[in-house]
């Protein structure tokens, strides 16, 4: 199995189709007690507002997602979720990724200032990776439990991940 990557924009009825099925599959990865309706509900309550970008392998198959949304104040994007398919979990696949996806923003909205995300306060490993590149400014309580709360200059993001030069 080849361990690269391709992003592409969720865009089309049959993109977003193949992004649910795959979020159904996968979403045990956020809480393995997460139900189906549970599932579902997140999708109908988050999927109007916000924009995916799809990861595929060679053979087109959906192996991540990153889904965000432009909050109402234009300089700020939040990460509502991603999954990477754990065949697929290496720092290198991560960190291009995550790359891929800063100039996508950068590309689309050259305002933005802020990138917000949370994650479960129990994911040990998720947490200590984002503190890397983003910093700790508090804690809320979430749908599945307490979550900690991330942002990071969208600028030191992409200096982070040597994303390129920024036009």
């Amino acid at each position: 199995m080849s361990k690269r990557l391709y992003a592409k924009n969720c865009e089309t009825d049959s993109d977003y189709a193949r992004f649910a099925k795959f979020y159904i599959a996968e979403s045990y990865q956020f809480d393995r007690q997460l139900s189906l309706l549970e599932t579902i509900a997140h999708l109908m309550t988050t999927l109007q507002d916000s924009r995916f970008m799809l990861y595929e392998n060679e053979q087109g198959e959906l192996a991540a997602y990153l889904q965000y949304r432009y909050e109402s104040d234009g300089e700020t994007v939040f990460i509502d979720s991603a999954i990477l398919a754990e065949p697929y979990r290496s720092s290198w696949i991560f960190y291009r990724g995550f790359g891929d996806w800063v100039r996508k923003v950068e590309s689309d909205n050259r305002g933005v200032r802020l990138v917000r995300f949370y994650v479960l306060a129990n994911q040990t490993y998720l947490n200590r990776l984002y503190a890397k590149f983003a910093k700790y400014v508090g804690e809320r309580e979430g749908g599945n439990g307490r979550e900690v709360v991330y942002e990071t200059a969208f600028a030191d993001l992409w200096a982070y991940l040597k994303a390129g030069e920024r036009k």
